[in-house]
């Protein structure tokens, strides 16, 4: 399949969004340092950088569900689960084995298979999870694409943003919303075929303006937001407007996959690093958080600290670039290239 520019760029402003988040995490949780500067710093970075994983969603619902190449069921799981299966299990023991070697958990071959198997080794490995449940219903999925008129797709999107979105704000705002078993169409697969609908439909531009626009208040909302509902908890965070189904993150996401693809931004040639952490993008997701823990504990004088302001984003620079340099390396090395495809 021939690769699309704009693609690319929205991968690596996905990956550096995800460094971002888990960088400002430490900052936006302190409750030390609640509402002051650096908590407001932290709670900025996150704020623009919330749409990351449903970018990469929207990203792999577009060029899945979009391919025309026939491929038997049996295949194409064989193929994509293991990309997904392989890193998923090898991570796991590799961020298992660190927090044995830290004493957070205490080793026994019983305590790895339960921990594997509630997704409880790593807070960032919940993505592979997620991910591939949407790859085993992805052969289903392409059915009704492919036999789906553009009103039949967003009939779909309306009924994921029901059960999904305003649902979700219902329980917010009033305590309780509407119980209709919609579970097909609820959580991460409406992404996944939004993405597939804003790859293959274009929109008029009275509609790209109305929604550059709310992509810009749906920022502003959870920054505001954010802040606003926090000062009311005995916790740090308020993490409602942080959730990626809250309309305000969607709203933001929807906006950079129709600026990108719609304007000159996604036309513009990939300088060389973008391109190294664009192919990356899945690896440096996956090491980043063992990047982040070492140069915590054994490098104190790399991770310093700085003002939020300043020091986060001096955080993600040395994130992304030692991840991206690993992940080169580990793509080099026969035995063990593939836990990171």
């Amino acid at each position: 399949m021939k690769r699309t520019i704009y693609l690319d760029w929205l991968r690596i402003l996905a990956a550096l969004a995800v460094v971002t988040i888990h960088v400002a995490a430490g900052v936006v949780t302190d409750k030390a340092q609640t509402y002051e500067s650096p908590w407001m710093a932290g709670n900025f970075f996150e704020s623009i950088s919330r749409w990351a994983v449903p970018m990469f969603v929207m990203i792999s619902g577009a060029l899945m569900l979009s391919s025309k190449k026939e491929i038997s069921t049996s295949n194409f799981l064989e193929t994509k689960m293991a990309k997904i299966l392989i890193p998923l299990f090898a991570f796991s023991v590799i961020y298992y084995a660190n927090e044995v070697r830290k004493g957070e958990f205490t080793f026994s071959i019983s305590d790895f298979i339960e921990r594997f198997a509630t997704d409880d080794i790593m807070y960032h490995l919940w993505f592979l999870y997620m991910i591939a449940g949407l790859y085993l219903i992805t052969p289903l999925l392409k059915i009704l694409i492919q036999h789906a008129k553009r009103k039949d797709v967003e009939y779909f999107l309306l009924l994921w943003l029901f059960a999904s979105v305003i649902s979700k704000a219902l329980e917010y705002f009033i305590g309780y919303s509407f119980k209709i078993e919609l579970f097909f169409v609820t959580h991460y697969v409406g992404y996944f075929v939004l993405g597939y609908y804003l790859y293959t439909y274009d929109l008029q531009e009275k509609w790209r303006n109305l929604l550059y626009f709310g992509g810009f208040v749906g920022w502003i909302t959870t920054f505001f937001m954010t802040y606003h509902e926090s000062v009311k908890l005995d916790e740090p965070l308020e993490h409602y407007w942080y959730d990626e189904h809250s309309p305000n993150v969607l709203l933001v996401a929807v906006a950079l996959f129709v600026l990108f693809k719609s304007t000159k931004l996604g036309e513009a040639k990939l300088p060389w690093i973008g391109t190294v952490i664009s192919q990356a993008s899945f690896g440096i997701y996956l090491i980043h958080v063992l990047v982040m823990q070492t140069l915590y504990e054994k490098f104190e004088f790399v991770w310093f600290d700085l003002h939020p302001i300043i020091g986060i984003p001096y955080k993600i620079l040395i994130v992304t670039a030692l991840s991206t340099i690993l992940v080169s390396l580990v793509r080099k090395v026969p035995i063990v290239r593939g836990i990171i495809p």
